[in-house]
């Protein structure tokens, strides 16, 4: 049987706070006893139309057995400080090493630390530094930090296509579905990043309008 890791950590920091971001943010009390995991997050989060909870219908039926060492969220804030992004990542990556066929993240993409200006694509190193051939999906926010190490150690990003975001749901399931049809053979998903000199207003992001519309939709044909 196959061993799949399910995890969502996510954080939109505003480096201009200066309110640390500590792990009480992230569950029900200050310490690791309140961070969501296991049965518990699988019950909670099973049948919500959330990124874990489209994850979560992909793989329902799936003949693996499903490991989900963390599902933590916090509001925008300040850095989130290093004990608590240690303590959360560690979870993700001990259950990695503790062995897996394939691994299914919800992350934000705009989290920084006291020590990692790119915590997603950090995270997303260590796991591919326990294995280097691991399948890993990525199911991203729109209004994220794409960089190197995020592209260049997962095996399938996709964001949302939504602002305001109401297809997280749909982001986990074409993520997860993906990479299930890359484990089954059926595709071979290759990533290509770059950055173009631009900068847009964020009251104009919505691809519910010109000029997000075309960008969106011409994004969504690269991407199918």
């Amino acid at each position: 049987m196959q061993r799949f890791v399910l995890a969502g950590l996510s954080h939109e920091t505003n480096t201009f706070s200066p309110q640390p971001t500590t792990l009480g943010r992230f569950g029900r009390s200050d310490d690791e006893s309140g961070l969501l995991h296991g049965p518990e997050a699988i019950a909670r989060m099973a049948g919500t139309r959330t990124p874990i909870g489209g994850y979560l219908d992909i793989l329902d039926g799936h003949d693996a057995e499903l490991v989900v060492p963390l599902v933590a969220s916090a509001v925008p804030s300040g850095r989130v400080t290093d004990e608590s992004y240690e303590t959360m990542a560690g979870r993700i990556t001990d259950a990695v090493a503790a062995g897996a066929d394939a691994v299914f993240l919800s992350l934000h993409g705009a989290m920084v630390t006291d020590s990692h200006d790119d915590a997603e694509g950090e995270l997303l190193r260590r796991i591919r530094a326990i294995d280097p051939d691991i399948p890993i999906a990525v199911a991203l926010d729109f209004h994220l930090g794409m960089s190197p190490e995020l592209c260049g150690n997962a095996t399938v990003v996709t964001g949302f296509r939504t602002y305001p975001h109401i297809d997280t749901y749909e982001t986990a399931q074409r993520a997860g579905g993906t990479l299930l049809r890359a484990l089954a053979g059926e595709v071979e998903p290759v990533i290509s990043w770059g950055v173009l000199p631009l900068m847009t207003n964020m009251l104009n992001q919505t691809p519910l309008h010109q000029p997000m519309k075309d960008i969106m939709d011409r994004a969504i044909a690269a991407e199918a």
